[in-house]
């Protein structure tokens, strides 16, 4: 695009002012000499992106189709252009406001996915499923050792699942983790195992490396296709924008796993791999307040609601011969035991929870048990103490204390009192009738 010399300045000026798109001239020098009023909508940090593509040297158009690609990511819909204009350049900025919409969609999303708890990687795996329309989409990790990209997460356009796509197992001199992506339907060039790739049906592949603020490879993101895809400046536009965002989130997802694991921990018995007391006090305080706002609403309804939180059960149960069995048998078998009841109660219905009270006390929690009463949980019981006796456990019983919720007084602690003293009661007639 020459300026004319036959139609002065001012007049081409006053034509781009009224055009819609963004016009900005820059003299040889890198000085900016005219800009139009459509400029005014390109935010000022997307302005300096764009400064720095612009290189004093050399319009983007001179550069490979590659780096255009490249150059359009991360401008959150904006795109542009570089022509000469005699010896300076003009440089055409345009909006496509249905890919801003995409970008702005993807990253809310992606953030509202790691704000709940979702790791990174499956984070991204769902957004590019949105938002992109590859054939494959996968995220994986680089393996420095076997210089392979592993993908942990794979859609085949059907299923979710890990492991669908063979590894990219690259040549020694190829650089899966820079940040440029990957664009290319030449994939012998790329890979070693170029034709278990092709066998798959994949014709062309765009790949991205995702890194830390330390720079440091923590994830890669790839899109196949049979062929090149209609769309592929768009999906590599959405690809960069996922891996800007992706590495902060990777670390953000993982200090969000380990906190959520050492919570875990922390309300888990190390014995059954069940709830401790204090998952059992926080689950229970949990159901106590629901039964309140519950009742708050409507007290008179939840009287006639067989599945109100008023009628969840609590029954504590107590391992009676249970110092015998460590006495005789060992500490490691009275574990065994306990893991036992436990994984056995658990069985008896899959909503409820089970917790380790302490010692050889467990209590099992049946939120909105409806009808669930006294006699059926014995029913159940006695065939714990079976599978007990037939792995090895003789005479090694279960004496329980069952209470609904609406039998205390509001607290954890009246439940548990009350509890306990029927779980001695049933004890104490139960070594009766064995006498």
């Amino acid at each position: 695009m020459n300026a004319s010399s036959n139609v002065p300045e001012r007049d081409l000026y006053a034509i781009y002012d009224d055009l819609s798109d963004g016009v900005m001239i820059m003299g040889p020098t890198g000085k900016e000499l005219y800009r139009n009023k459509a400029m005014k909508r390109l935010p000022d940090h997307l302005e300096n992106r764009l400064m720095s593509f612009v290189g004093i040297d050399e319009c983007i158009c001179e550069k490979s189709r590659h780096e255009k690609l490249v150059s359009r990511s991360q401008m959150e819909g904006w795109s542009f252009n570089c022509y000469a204009y005699g010896s300076g350049k003009l440089i055409l900025v345009k909006f496509d406001d249905q890919l801003g919409k995409q970008i702005k969609a993807l990253r809310a999303e992606f953030s509202d996915a790691i704000r709940d708890g979702m790791p990174a990687a499956s984070a991204a795996m769902q957004v590019l499923r949105d938002h992109v329309n590859s054939r494959w989409v996968a995220i994986g990790s680089l393996d420095f050792k076997t210089r392979s990209v592993v993908f942990d997460l794979c859609y085949d356009g059907e299923h979710l699942q890990a492991n669908r796509l063979p590894s990219l197992n690259c040549f020694a001199d190829s650089k899966p983790c820079e940040h440029s992506p990957l664009m290319t339907a030449d994939l012998s060039a790329h890979f070693v195992n170029s034709d278990e790739i092709a066998a798959y049906g994949i014709g062309h592949v765009i790949g991205m490396s995702m890194h830390n603020h330390r720079d440091e490879c923590v994830g890669y993101a790839l899109l196949a296709d049979e062929a090149e895809p209609n769309q592929m400046s768009q999906s590599v536009t959405l690809l960069k924008e996922l891996a800007v965002l992706y590495g902060p989130y990777f670390e953000v997802s993982s200090a969000h796993q380990k906190v959520s694991k050492a919570v875990a921990d922390a309300n888990t018995d190390v014995v059954t791999g069940h709830g401790n007391r204090r998952a059992l006090e926080s689950y229970l305080q949990g159901c106590l307040d629901e039964m309140q706002r519950e009742q708050e609403e409507s007290d008179v309804l939840t009287l006639f609601d067989s599945r109100a939180m008023r009628n969840s059960v609590v029954m504590l149960l107590d391992l009676d011969g249970f110092k015998r069995v460590n006495d005789v048998l060992g500490h490691g078998e009275g574990d065994r035991a306990l893991r036992l009841v436990a994984d056995s109660l658990q069985e008896i219905d899959s909503n409820s929870r089970v917790f380790r009270f302490g010692g050889d006390e467990l209590v099992q929690v049946f939120p909105r048990a409806g009808n669930l009463d006294s006699d059926e949980l014995r029913l159940y019981v006695n065939d714990v103490e079976r599978k007990l006796d037939s792995h090895g456990f003789k005479g090694l019983g279960l004496s329980l204390g069952i209470v609904h919720l609406f039998e205390g007084d509001g607290s954890y602690a009246s439940l548990m009192t009350l509890a306990d003293a029927r779980m001695y009661h049933e004890k104490r007639l139960r070594s009766v009738a064995f006498i």
